[in-house]
């Protein structure tokens, strides 16, 4: 994978799969040492701790579509290439929170990519799930969810070209205004 979004893709399908009713995404920049961290939390079947440990080794997977398994330990591989960490914390009926983190300004960190693309494609794809978006760096912060767009919209899902266009809009102007989108990510 080639972009931060993509991992974040991936780890998501995952937790659709586990059954979770509710995903939320956190992509934030912390400051010094200057780290980029996503985090994926859900309310899904959740993981025992040998399960845990057995899933950031690239030849196993729950699938049974193929036998390897690449996208967790793709992520923590990045994670700690560039300078950061992973962790995935999980407990059975109670949901897993996978967390990896970036070096900013390391060579090796892959960009952020389409973060608010991605985001629209899982949250119509999977409409009776609730997904939560959050994002944060000195200069602010940005939040939506599917609960908010349907009150406010007065629609049950995300549907229509028209629609999805429009909140992938409304997601990279306020990413841009608090300097997380990117192309902020690949430029020193």
């Amino acid at each position: 994978m080639k972009e931060l979004a993509l991992h974040m893709l991936d780890i998501a399908e995952n937790s659709v799969q586990a059954g979770a009713r509710r995903i939320r995404i956190s992509v934030r920049k912390e400051p010094g040492p200057e780290m980029l961290v996503l985090e994926i939390s859900d309310d899904g079947r959740g993981m025992t701790e040998e399960e845990c440990r057995r899933v950031t080794h690239p030849f196993v997977t729950s699938r049974t579509t193929r036998k390897v398994g690449m996208g967790i330990s793709l992520l923590k591989q990045q994670a700690e290439m560039s300078g950061g960490s992973f962790l995935i914390q999980s407990e059975p009926e109670r949901g897993t929170r996978v967390e990896a983190s970036f070096g900013w300004d390391h060579p090796d960190r892959q960009p952020l990519g389409n973060l608010e693309g991605c985001w629209i494609f899982l949250a119509s794809s999977h409409p009776g799930i609730e997904w939560e978006l959050e994002c944060r760096t000195e200069k602010g912060e940005f939040a939506i969810s599917t609960v908010e767009i349907r009150k406010i919209l007065n629609v049950e899902e995300i549907r229509g070209s028209e629609l999805k266009d429009s909140l992938q809009r409304l997601i990279r102007n306020n990413l841009e205004e608090i300097s997380l989108q990117s192309d902020s990510l690949t430029e020193s």
